[in-house]
């Protein structure tokens, strides 16, 4: 299949939905839950996935016990990503409908769905995913995060990387201090595109992201500042798919999907249909876990793939 039909959903739409399966996460943190309790009313199966290595602090115990009252099958992924042919196997059908919560899912988790969804070609005409997550409130980083390199999370084409190119770095802002200049001066791109949300759902958080990062946006010319509207993922998409046509031809291209967790879930969905994006992490020295509580209505969106003609 390939991905034909990316629509922005307002939180009132969330209900509106008919859904055959229901999969979440089941994590420690605090919000981890609250898409869930929108929908208890919803009737499907319903499935949270859980590492078997996760922490079990903060709010895992209370989640756990949530979603075992509300009759969730708690499925251990056992490996770095959920075997999703063996979640899908039980459903036939040509058009399948999900709900699929990634609040507290790890971004190589959502991509490997993506991705079987994009690669699959016999069992389903179409698989309509409604992707929906509820955003962290502000919390402010009393100690900065140094980073230690930036690694790729996915390969760009072999072929593509033996011609020289220039480099374009497009990067999503986050509000921490000196994170953003330090991946800048390691990746060293020839041309670079800085991403931030506007308007914003915390004005603290738009404040910091500004201060913070004060002398990289300075130094970056205006026309290379984008702002994007945090809860309308399609928007992202076309705004992103804007960058980088022009271009392709001359530039290698890496994505850095820092900020809200939509910037990141819409730049997986992009690089399945131009492969030869490039998308990379900040790797950061002892990252702390940390609780995050809910913040508002959910960010919802509808990822149709449909099989090739």
């Amino acid at each position: 299949m390939e991905l034909s039909a990316l629509n922005h959903i307002e939180p009132y739409q969330l209900t509106d939905f008919e859904a055959d399966i229901f999969i979440t996460t089941l994590g420690f943190e605090s919000r981890c839950t609250s898409i869930a309790r929108q929908l208890e009313n919803v009737h499907c199966r319903k499935i949270a996935l859980a590492r078997s290595d996760h922490i079990k602090e903060f709010s895992f115990r209370e989640n756990k016990a949530y979603y075992t009252e509300k009759s969730f099958e708690i499925i251990p992924v056992e490996t770095r990503v959920p075997d999703v042919g063996s979640i899908m196997e039980d459903f036939s059908g040509d058009n399948i409908n999900i709900i699929f919560d990634c609040t507290s899912m790890s971004p190589r988790w959502y991509f490997e769905f993506f991705r079987w969804f994009g690669e699959n070609q016999d069992d389903y005409v179409s698989v309509t995913m409604r992707i929906v997550y509820t955003m962290a409130a502000y919390m402010d980083q009393n100690q900065s995060r140094k980073v230690r390199k930036v690694e790729e999370f996915l390969s760009v084409d072999t072929n593509n990387k033996k011609r020289k190119k220039k480099k374009a770095l497009l990067m999503g802002l986050g509000h921490e201090k000196n994170i953003c200049e330090t991946i800048y001066k390691i990746v060293k791109p020839d041309l670079l595109y800085l991403y931030y949300t506007d308007p914003p759902v915390d004005k603290q958080f738009v404040e910091d992201i500004f201060v913070n990062n004060h002398a990289l946006i300075n130094s970056t010319p205006i026309r290379n500042l984008i702002a994007y509207p945090v809860r309308n993922g399609q928007s992202i998409y076309q705004s992103l798919i804007d960058t980088i046509l022009p271009l392709r031809d001359e530039y290698t291209i890496t994505l850095i999907p820092q900020g809200p967790k939509i910037f990141s879930v819409v730049t997986m969905l992009l690089h399945l249909g131009y492969p030869d994006t490039t998308i990379s992490y900040p790797v950061f020295s002892k990252p702390p876990a940390t609780d995050r509580y809910p913040s508002g209505d959910p960010v919802i969106m509808d990822v149709l793939f449909e099989g090739e003609e």
